[in-house]
Formats: structure tokens, sequence, C-alpha cells
């Protein structure tokens, strides 16, 4: 029977080994799966994006990512085939920010192609602009990302906060310099940390998974939230350096798992009860240079083996290195002293007579404060009166309007006051910053009187196109400029006060690649003017033809070649994300016809007849849009269609231009359409050099041919008759800036080797 038992007993354990084996050897081949082609795009398109920083300079030559050894500054992890971690450590100083060209949203993009992504590191590398949020969000794996010293500013963008796996944030030492959005719905957050920034003035909201928090050196105002004293599992507190007031939450020092608190350098007041308590595991405690008085609490009071305590720059009574008591402001003591926790009397040595010494000194401060301030304001005004007799510094009377005002009872008048320039408006102003590099004129209301100078009265030599719900014209404005005008017919139901914050968010859509509307007028109708019956529009004018010309009239306009053509499209792209993004529902089912983009003088391409909704929330809640235009079978702008799958139609239009771009030739029929998707499909499959018979023949010899398949392929996808297997206008995007590398890089090779058989 024990031989027997003892036989079973090593085939149990054989089997274990087996199993044991069997899963290794199966981790091991997801593990060592080699890195799919098109992410190693990806992380070689990071590598330029990121203005080749030596640590990814391991990139280039390796054969598989994915087995490049871990270094202090590198570290790509993988699992089946796919990049499930990036961490890149730069050394550029914190002010070294990377060239103007870098964009920001073009490396998130980038980075969305690397769905797998859980853990992803970007430190010290330069990077600047804003936190393009919808981009991030599109990493829903992403459980840590650490984007420390780099030169990022603006707000933490709002789709952090449904970021639902997020573990770790670290945006340390950059320039935020906007809000924090509410983070207590993150439900796996244990780090945060925000320090060395502008953030505020809001104190940030977090959820009680939080281990580290960190705040320190920003903008954050008020007082310290209760909430806080509720975080159990708080290990690393540090928001130092801040302009938080008012008394401290003494429960805040008993956290269980608190190790580490710093709140030093901030306006907090009042006294620390006597009855505060320290966690047993608190090791670092540092109130210094607040406003805090009284005496310490026990568990505060001096340094041992297991606590340092720092607390210098206070006006403590029982503490070293301290201010005078007058410096923590005894005024404002009696309003920030925490609520009361007991009747014990162990706050304050005094009593009675301390509490009343305590008001006699603050009354006698106030009596002394006010005298010293009426002697100083009468030495100004005596030397003021000397050095500028004929000023009035102070009004002798008001003015007879004002008198009249004031007799029957009307407001007084405002008082002159310094101007201050908020943060919105700085915004604002940053925003017509941009607008100006875009050399157009910024938005404005322009009268029907101005539009009838401008287009001869509406005349027939001004019109360009006419329909029963929309007139074009060309016009040209007092100051000589040049423009186009839209004249559109409006549904009934509106009037001209109902379309103020409809024109408002028209005049916001500026972009590169976009004919910008620079202006409208509100027309009302003659037998009613509560009802708008037309809208016209002002967009600047440009001259130099559509894309389709540049194509096709060679004996007018100047041909294309491809690396001009990807320009163009990439270009479109671009104007399309923006449209996508702009809104919320995104400006999607766009006039994206050829003839409606138009090149400007340097090439630059602009979608000139996109969309223009309105968007409107139902009774119900939901967001919907609709056209405030007039319908008929022609009328370009129209009605709007649902939003549920515009940007796919949207993707659509664009691949039949990127069709037309390959070949300089339009598709007459849905028939010719397939049959011209067959041909570039099958030359694909069997040989892409076969498509260099299908591109058009004024571009041979001026294309990569593998930039030029690119291309194609992303035209057949946007083209697929199933809108689900159309990509996203990122996924366009990317393609296309990654044939413009292809096409720099053959264009850069050929050059060379015309010089090199010169030299020969």
């Amino acid at each position: 029977m024990a031989s027997r038992s003892s036989r079973g007993e090593r085939v149990g354990v054989v089997f274990v080994l087996v199993v044991v084996v069997l899963c290794v050897d199966v981790s091991t081949l997801v593990a060592a799966q080699p890195l799919v082609s098109s992410q190693a795009k990806t992380l070689l398109w990071v590598r330029r994006l990121l203005g080749f920083p030596p640590a990814l300079d391991a990139l280039a030559g390796a054969p598989d990512a994915c087995a490049l050894p871990p270094t202090p500054s590198l570290t790509v992890a993988c699992a089946g085939g796919q990049v499930t971690e990036l961490s890149v450590l730069g050394g550029r100083a914190p002010d070294a920010a990377l060239p103007a060209n870098f964009s920001a949203d073009a490396l998130f993009t980038t980075l969305t192609r690397l769905p797998a992504l859980s853990r992803l590191t970007l430190a010290s590398l330069g990077v600047w602009g804003e936190l393009p949020g919808a981009k991030l969000h599109r990493l829903q794996a992403l459980r840590v990302l650490n984007l420390t010293g780099n030169c990022l500013y603006g707000a933490v963008p709002e789709h952090l906060s449904r970021m639902y796996s997020l573990q770790s944030l670290v945006l340390s030492r950059n320039r935020l310099n906007g809000t924090v959005p509410k983070l207590s719905g993150l439900a796996f957050l244990d780090e945060l940390d925000l320090g060395h920034n502008r953030l505020g003035p809001a104190f940030p909201e977090v959820g009680n998974a939080v281990v580290r928090l960190v705040l320190a050196d920003n903008n954050f105002t008020g007082k310290i939230p209760a909430e806080v004293s509720s975080l159990g599992q708080l290990q690393f507190l540090d928001v130092s350096g801040n302009r938080l007031q008012g008394w401290i939450p003494s429960s805040i020092f008993a956290l269980p798992a608190l190790r580490h608190i710093d709140l030093s350098r901030n306006q907090l007041a009042g006294q620390l009860p006597a009855s505060t308590a320290c966690a047993d595991a608190l090791a670092f405690v540092d109130v210094s240079d607040n406003l805090l008085a009284g005496a310490r609490p026990a568990c505060m009071r001096g340094n041992s083996s297991a606590r340092t305590v720092l607390d210098a720059g206070n006006c403590f009574r029982d503490a070293r290195s301290q201010r005078p008591s007058t410096y923590c402001n005894p005024g404002a003591l009696a309003a920030v002293l925490p609520p009361a926790q007991g009747t014990g009397g162990e706050q304050g040595s005094g009593g009675k007579g301390g509490q009343v010494g305590m008001a006699l000194g603050i009354v006698g401060g106030v009596v002394a404060g006010a005298a010293l301030i009426a002697l100083v304001m009468m030495a100004v005004l005596r030397r003021a009166r000397r050095q500028n007799p004929e000023v009035s510094v102070l009004p002798k009377s008001l003015p007879p309007a004002k008198k009249k005002a004031a007799a029957d009872g009307g407001k007084a008048p405002a008082k002159v006051t310094q101007r201050i320039v908020t943060p919105a408006e700085k915004r604002h102003a940053s925003q017509a910053a941009r607008v100006n590099t875009l050399e157009v004129p910024a938005y404005r209301v322009y009268t029907l009187e101005e539009l009838q100078e401008a287009t001869n009265n509406f005349g027939s030599s001004n019109l360009i196109k006419s329909s029963p719900v929309v007139k074009h014209y060309n016009g040209q404005l007092q100051d000589g400029s040049r423009v186009s005008l839209r004249c559109l017919k409006l549904k009934p139901k509106y009037s001209p006060q109902s379309l103020t914050q409809y024109m408002e968010i028209i005049s916001k859509l500026r972009h590169r690649h976009l004919v910008s509307i620079i202006g409208h007028c509100i027309v009302e109708d003659q037998e009613n003017p509560n009802i708008a019956s037309s809208l016209c529009l002002l967009s600047e004018c440009v001259t130099n033809g559509s894309l389709r010309s540049h194509l096709t009239e060679w004996r007018k306009r100047e041909m294309l070649k491809w690396p001009q053509r990807v320009s163009a499209a990439i270009g479109v792209a671009r104007g399309i994300q923006f449209l996508h993004d702009v809104t919320a529902p995104g400006i999607v089912h766009n006039d994206l016809s050829i003839e409606n983009i138009l090149l400007d003088k340097t090439l630059t391409s602009k979608i000139s007849n996109f969309n223009l909704p309105l968007i409107s929330t139902s009774k119900n809640g939901k967001i919907f849009s609709e056209s405030p235009f007039a319908t008929s079978e022609d009328n370009d702008l129209g009605s709007v269609p649902s939003t549920e799958q515009g940007d796919k139609d949207d993707i659509y239009q664009f691949g039949l231009i990127l069709l037309e771009v390959i070949t300089g030739k339009p598709t007459e029929s849905p028939k010719d359409l397939d049959s011209l998707k067959t041909q570039i499909s099958e030359a694909i499959a069997e040989d892409p050099d076969l498509l260099k018979d299908m591109a058009d023949p004024t571009i041979h010899g001026t294309f990569a041919v593998e930039s030029l398949s690119t291309v194609a392929e992303i035209a057949l996808n946007c083209t697929a008759s199933d809108t689900s297997s159309r990509p996203s206008i990122e996924d366009v995007l990317w393609n296309l800036q990654y044939s413009m590398q292809v096409q720099d890089g053959w264009a850069s090779s050929e050059s060379l080797s015309m010089s090199t058989r010169s030299q020969g």
C-alpha cells in the first residue's frame, strides 16, 4: 500500500511539473512573439516625432524592439506581438522644449496605434503643448502615465477622469496652468503627482485608493478639504508651496497608513488642538513657514529616532525659530481657530485673562492700523496737490448728469477700478493671436449695407452660383480685401436673437486647413422683424483654384507632384480631424468633394464647404444636430442627417479624394469605382510596383512605391462598403504621415545617388 501511495505521489509530482513547464513555455512563447510590423513602425515614428533622442537610438537598428534589454533610459515590454510598456527617460533640461514644429497632438495620435499599452513614461524629453485628452482617452489599457519633466501647459484634460484603469498619474515638473478635473471616480488610482506646476485654484478631488498624493508648488488655494482625512490608505502627502489657508484638519495626522506629510510654505493658520494624535507610522511632519500659533500637540514636540518634525517659521510659543505672534495676524486668528473638540481648558495658558488680553490686543491693533493708514493717505494727498496743482485728486463735485441721476434716485456712479485680465480672457487673447497667424481678418458682424456695397448691391456680375435657398457671391470690402459670400435662407422658426449662440460657435471655427469664416450678417424679414429670413456668411477668398484643378488643368495650374499631393491630403485630414473634435457631437456629414478642397498660394489645402450644424438638446437631455437652413435638392448645406456614422461618411468622401490624387482622374460611376478598387487591391497583393502604371503619368519619377502603396491602402480602407471597416481620421492621418516619412527618406536617397553619380 505504501509503495502504491508513493508511486501515486510521484505521478502527481510529475504531472504538476509537466503543467508548470507547459505554462512556462506558453508564457515564453507569448512574450517571445516578435513585434508586429505596424507597431515597430509606430515606435520608429515616435522616435522621429521626439526629435531622435539618444535614449531611442537602440530602436533604429533593432530587428525586434521587444528583445531589447531594459536600460535606465529605455524599456520596451511586449506581449503577443504588442507593445505593453514604453518607458523613455531623456536628458533634456526642464526648460529645453522640442522645436517649434513638434506636435503633441501628432505624438499622442501616434501612440494610440499601440492599443495594448499599459505603461507609458516619457520623461524629460522636451514635450510641449496642451495634453490632447481625446487621444489619451483612446489608450484604455493604460495603467501608468508618467510625463514628468517636460514643457506641457494648459489644464489637466477632463478625459483623464474617465480613464478608469489608471493607477498612477505623474505630470510633475511641467507648466500646467489650469484646473484639475474631478478624479474621485478613478477607483484604482493610487498615485497622483502634479507637483511643480501652476495648477489651481481648487484642491483636486481624489478617490479613496490614493496612497501617494503630491501637489507641491502649485497655486491651490482655500482650505484643506475635510475629505482628505478620510483617505485611509494615504501614506505620502505633500501639498507644500501653495496658498492653502485656514486651519488644518487635526485628524489628518492620525491617518493609519500615513508616513510622510508636508504642509510647509502655505498660509495655514490657527492652533492645532492639544488632543491632536499622530499615527504610529508617521515618520516625517513638516508644517514650517505657515501662520500657526499656540502650543504644539504632544506628538509634534520635537524630533525622535522614529519621527522628524519641522515647525520653524510659525508663531508657536513653545518652539524655537518662530516669528513674533503679530506676524501670524492675531486679528484673523479668532476666525480660523478649529472647532472645539472638547471642554478641556488646556488650549491657551491664560484662560479668561488670556482671552481678554487677546481681545484688547486685537482692538488696539485695529485702531493703531486705522490711524496709520489715515496719516499715510493725508501725506500722499498733500504731496499730490503740491506736485500737480491742476489735478483734483478727489472729485470736488459730481458732473451735472451724475447729480441728476443721484437726485432721481439712480444708482451711484461705478467706481473706477484697475483692469484685471482673467485666465479666460488670456485664453481668448491667445486664440486671437492664433487667428492673426492665419493671416485672415478677425471675426466681426457686418451690416447689410456693407454687404450691398461689397457685392455691387448683390449684382449679377458678382453672382457665382444660385439656388432657391443659397446664393454665392464674390465681393470686395472697403479695405480692398476680397471675400466670398454665401447667403442662405433660414427656416422660419429662428429669430435674430436665437442665432446669437450659434454664430458664437461659427466664429471660432478657425483652422489652418479650413476656409475661415470671417463674419456674418443676419437679414431680418421685411414684414416681420422678429424673424430672421436669411444668413449671409463672409469667408476668406482662396483664389488659387481647387485641388482637382491642380490635378487636371495642366494648362492653367501648377501640376502637383507626389509629395505635394500627399501634403495636401494630410492638410485635408487635419481639417477633418478638427471638425470631428471641435464640438460634441463633432461636425460631420461635410461636403468633402474634391472641388470643395481649395489651395492657397502656398498650396495649403483648405476645406471650403464644411457643415454648420446647430447643436441642440432634446427634452430628454439627448444632444443632437440640426440645420437652421432651409432645404432643397441642390442645397449644399441642406438638412443635417443623424450624427451617427457621420464621421464614416466623411472618411468615405476623403477616400474618393485620395483615389483621384493617385490616378489624377475622377471616378465617373459606382461601377468605375469598384473596378478601380479591385485593380488597386490586386496590385498591392501581387506586386506594388504594378501601381506605377495606375498612377497619374504626371507624377512618374516623383514617388516612392511604398509611399504610393500606403496611400492606396488608405484609400481602399476609407471607401470600404462596410462603414465599421472604415478607419478613424486619426488612423488615416497617422498613415498619411508615415507615407510622407517614407517619401522623404526615398527623396533623400535619390538625391544622394544623383550626387554620387555626378561626382563619378
